[in-house]
């Protein structure tokens, strides 16, 4: 076998691989007539979880993770956290939600070798009778979404928004990486000045 082709065969494969891999999907948008660097201060207006308005006193330790994370990124763009009394530039509004998606599978008959049906047989009694194979199969997947607002209190006006989805699964702290990975890509871009 030549040599390149067996490497160029194993690169496709690495780069197949690694597409497969699993992470938050980020989508962000900002408005560019704002100037963003004029922000200085912002505080939290409210939390929105799974269409249920929390209020912004909320002392949830699993929200108030998420919340750390935004401070973290906005913090380190210059921007520090005050209380909404203290009339801030900017306000972050916190949405999150879940999709739950399943899906089944059933099959009764797989192709065999060269096309032929795999027979399955069953002993009893001491004779081998053929069966019928049903074989099903569930897929769940829960995707979580966080979307956040960010608006302008003194134009009353939405400048940003960053959406953050993720397929989560029964690990927690996994799915806050995933978390603070996915506010780290939104908050990433955001634009520094005109």
């Amino acid at each position: 076998m030549n040599i390149r082709l067996l490497i160029a065969g194993l690169a496709l494969g690495l780069l197949a691989v690694g597409g497969c891999a699993a992470g938050p999907k980020v989508v962000t948008d900002f408005d560019p007539s704002v100037e963003f660097s004029a922000f200085h201060t912002y505080a939290f207006s409210g939390i929105s979880d799974r269409g249920r308005e929390i209020g912004v006193s909320d002392h949830s330790p699993l929200r108030g993770r998420i919340k750390q994370m935004i401070d973290e990124q906005l913090a380190a763009k210059g921007i520090r956290q005050v209380g909404l009394e203290d009339h801030p530039d900017l306000l972050v509004h916190i949405f999150y939600g879940m999709k739950d998606d399943r899906s089944v599978e059933k099959t009764s008959s797989m192709p065999g070798f060269l096309g032929r049906q795999v027979q399955a047989y069953e002993y009893q009694e001491g004779t081998w009778t053929s069966i019928k194979t049903t074989r099903v199969i569930t897929h769940e997947d829960h995707e979580g979404t966080l979307i956040l607002d960010l608006a302008q209190p003194s134009k009353k006006a939405l400048v940003g928004r960053a959406v953050i989805r993720a397929v989560l699964g029964d690990d927690l702290e996994e799915n806050f990486k995933q978390a603070n990975k996915g506010i780290a890509e939104a908050f990433k871009d955001y634009p520094s000045g005109k």
